[in-house]
């Protein structure tokens, strides 16, 4: 059995375009979609990255759950990254992400260059997708988790 997050008001994440998609649903801040926040708030603040132009680093289905979990490089680096991470010359923040209680997957790209747009938008249930010319995700999941939010030295792997 999975957890599922509570719903937050209004306020709890800084301000963002008010957009509505096709069907009339309003269009949330990818943020709003994942339980627990608080990693990416902590190390962005206000600044929240966007999930444009990701790379994929790791993509690992687990029959527990299911789970899917996906390993990313951000674009964008924090305009104020933490102290640890300015003194040791990082410049790149991956992201690893758990979509549970997976009930659809479906990877139709996967090439060696995997940079794409990644989105989810919480309704029911959690959809996510993967897309651009080198990647194709698509999933259904009960809900996705921030496992890990690090960073690295882009020259160092």
């Amino acid at each position: 059995m999975f957890a599922h997050s509570k719903t937050r008001g209004p306020g709890k994440f800084p301000a963002r375009p008010s957009t509505t998609s096709t069907d009339g649903v309003p269009i949330l801040h990818w943020i709003e979609s994942v339980s627990n926040p608080q990693p990416v708030l902590a190390v962005y603040g206000d600044e929240l990255p966007t999930l444009e132009d990701v790379r994929i680093e790791e993509i690992c289905l687990s029959p527990n759950g299911p789970t899917l979990r996906l390993r990313f490089d951000l674009s964008t680096f924090p305009a104020n990254p933490p102290a640890k991470w300015k003194r040791d010359g990082m410049d790149v923040v991956q992201l690893e992400v758990s979509f549970g209680g997976l009930h659809e997957i479906s990877i139709g790209r996967l090439s060696t260059n995997p940079v794409c747009d990644l989105k989810m938008r919480k309704s029911e249930f959690l959809q996510f997708s993967a897309e651009s010319q080198s990647v194709k995700l698509l999933g259904v999941a009960d809900e996705a988790t921030i496992l890990r939010v690090s960073a690295y030295a882009r020259g160092s792997v």
